[in-house]
């Protein structure tokens, strides 16, 4: 019975995953992002042209015309986030780098919406506070831009280890766990615009306490979500990759992804460096693993090779 359920979802998977709907899901981004950027201008525009208007109409609306590129970084943060769960079935190295890759965006978007809290941004810096904040975001995104480029490096020079074991019914349920977890992703997504949206006056108790800003729900959960994944991943992974390199950068990567998600109720500046710490981490395990599969690999070649005889493929 599981097998037919695993079967089923993995089913799911690839007619989600299917180019044509990977197409019409980026159409959709790009217009929903185009569309939501003017509206947050428009609804700025009126807000400040109008302030004798109701103030309930435009309650927690920033006047400030750069905060409208947060709602668009938003969009695009959350197909990102789309992406994360398809590839959890493709490659674990990858899963973890869209991880690093949307924690940049994060922060990248974090730039905009404190840029736009400036109370006068032709004297900003009569804001210090505010511009060693921005600063240091600005520092930490390029910094973290450079290490999901140093891991995705790492990524395709890293030699593939083979193994003997029928991976078919492994990478079935991981595509059934990626559906799962795109329907917890949906429903995230619907809670958290509904509570900003003022539709809910307070989010459901088994979803954890009310955030001071709703903005800090979504991406908190949804670690949560990934750490209990990425463990369920390892420990199903061991009937398949029992061997030691692969056990430790596994490991690793959770404890990277368990930082990640401390570093998003982590307050300024701390997250940022956490969040830095915590993608270092995982760049030095796969750095690492890098090594010793090369060791291993080279290894393997001399053994088959044998004395005076070719190379010979061997299964890992």
């Amino acid at each position: 019975m599981l097998g037919s359920i695993r079967r089923r979802l993995a089913g799911v998977f690839d007619a989600l995953d299917s180019p044509p709907v990977r197409a019409w899901l980026e159409r959709l981004v790009v217009k929903a992002a185009a569309v939501g950027f003017i509206v947050h201008l428009a609804v700025i525009g009126i807000a400040r042209l109008f302030p004798d208007l109701p103030q309930t109409l435009f309650k927690g609306i920033d006047e400030s015309p750069l905060h409208a590129v947060y709602t668009p970084f938003s969009v695009i943060l959350f197909y990102e986030v789309v992406l994360l769960v398809f590839a959890l079935a493709a490659s674990h190295t990858g899963e973890i780098a869209k991880q690093y890759q949307i924690i940049s965006l994060i922060v990248v978007r974090g730039v905009f919406k404190d840029i736009g809290g400036f109370h006068d941004l032709e004297n900003w810096l009569a804001e210090p506070a505010a511009v060693r904040a921005v600063l240091f975001d600005m520092a930490g995104a390029v910094l973290m831009f450079l290490i999901v480029t140093g891991f995705t490096l790492l990524r395709h020079v890293t030699p593939k280890m083979r193994t003997p074991r029928d991976l078919e019914a492994f990478i079935q349920l991981k595509k059934a766990v990626a559906v799962l977890l795109l329907v917890v992703l949906v429903t995230l997504a619907a809670v958290n615009l509904a509570s900003w949206a003022g539709l809910v006056e307070q989010l459901p108790a088994v979803l954890g306490p009310q955030p001071i800003d709703v903005d800090l729900f979504f991406f908190p959960r949804f670690f949560e979500f990934m750490i209990f994944t990425d463990v369920f991943i390892l420990i199903v992974s061991l009937a398949y990759y029992d061997r030691y390199e692969y056990v430790f950068r596994n490991a690793g990567f959770v404890i990277s992804t368990v930082l990640l998600r401390v570093s998003l109720s982590t307050p300024k500046p701390y997250d940022v460096a956490l969040a830095l710490i915590a993608m270092l981490y995982g760049l030095a395990v796969l750095g690492v693993f890098a090594c010793f599969a090369a060791i291993e690999q080279r290894r393997f070649n001399v053994q088959d090779a044998g004395p005076g005889g070719p190379p010979m493929p061997r299964p890992d």
